[in-house]
C-alpha cells in the first residue's frame, strides 16, 4: 500500500503533445465540460476499448479525479440520506460524505477475501435512504481486482434499487497486470441513466502531477 503514483515517466508522445499545445497557445480557459475535440477523442477511445457508445455530450473533462468525487457526492449527499463506500478506500470518499451531512455507510474489504468486494454484502446495505453507491475497481490502496462474475452479480442486484446512483471509480482500470477482462460498468446498459464513471489518464500514463481525468455521466 502506497501513494497511487507510478515510478515510470509519461510516454514520449504525451510529453510532445503537451509541449506542442503550449507552443500553439492552448493555455487558456476552455468550456466548462472540456473542449469538444477531447471529448470526441474520449468517446472514440471508449468505443475501441470497451465497444460501448458514449456521446461526447455525456463526457466531462476534469482537472483530476477529486472534482468528480466532489460533484457526485455533493449532488446526492444531504441530511437524512446514506452513501455507501469501500473501507479501506480513498480517504476523500468518507470525508466528502461527512461534509455533505449524509451518513457514510462502509462495506468492509478484508484480507481473507483478498480485499475484493462482495456483491451480496453491498446489496444488503442498501435501504430506502441510500442515494449513492461508490465503487472502486481496481482498488486503491490495496491493489485488489474484483472479477466480472462478482460485478455481474452486483449489477443484476442493483436493478432492484432504481433510486440508487452509482459512482464507479475506475481510474486504475488500465493497470491490470494479469490477463483478465476489466468489467467496466458501461457493460451494463440498464444502469446507464444512474451511472457516473470516473476514469482518466493521470494513473495510466504516469502523469499525476498534471492530473487530467474524464467523467462519463448521466445526461441530466
Amino acid at each position: 500500500m502506497s501513494l497511487g503514483q507510478s515510478a515510470e515517466s509519461p510516454p514520449g508522445h504525451v510529453i510532445e503533445a503537451t509541449i506542442k499545445a503550449l507552443k500553439d497557445g492552448n493555455n487558456g480557459y476552455t468550456v466548462p465540460n472540456g473542449i469538444i475535440e477531447c471529448r470526441e477523442a474520449v468517446s472514440r477511445k471508449i468505443k475501441s476499448l470497451y465497444n460501448a457508445d458514449v456521446s461526447p455530450e455525456r463526457i466531462f473533462i476534469m482537472p483530476g479525479g477529486k472534482p468528480t468525487m466532489h460533484y457526485a457526492i455533493s449532488f446526492f449527499g444531504e441530511d437524512g440520506v446514506e452513501i455507501i463506500y469501500p473501507d479501506p478506500g480513498f480517504p476523500i470518499y468518507e470525508s466528502m460524505i461527512n461534509y455533505t451531512g449524509a451518513k457514510a455507510v462502509s462495506y468492509n474489504l478484508t484480507s481473507n477475501k483478498d480485499f475484493k468486494f462482495d456483491a451480496n454484502k453491498i446489496l444488503s446495505l442498501i435501504n430506502e435512504k441510500t442515494r449513492l453507491l461508490i465503487l472502486n475497481n481496481p482498488h486503491n490502496p490495496t491493489g485488489s481486482f474484483t472479477e466480472k462474475t462478482e460485478i455481474d452479480k452486483l449489477a443484476k442486484g442493483l436493478l432492484n434499487f432504481p433510486n440508487v446512483a452509482i459512482l464507479s471509480d475506475e481510474i486504475y482500470g488500465r493497470l491490470i497486470f494479469e490477463k483478465k477482462e476489466f468489467p467496466i460498468f458501461l457493460n451494463y446498459p440498464d444502469l446507464y441513466d444512474r451511472l457516473i464513471i470516473l476514469d482518466g489518464w493521470s494513473k495510466t500514463y504516469a502523469m499525476t502531477g498534471g492530473a487530467l481525468d474524464g467523467e462519463y455521466g448521466q445526461k441530466n
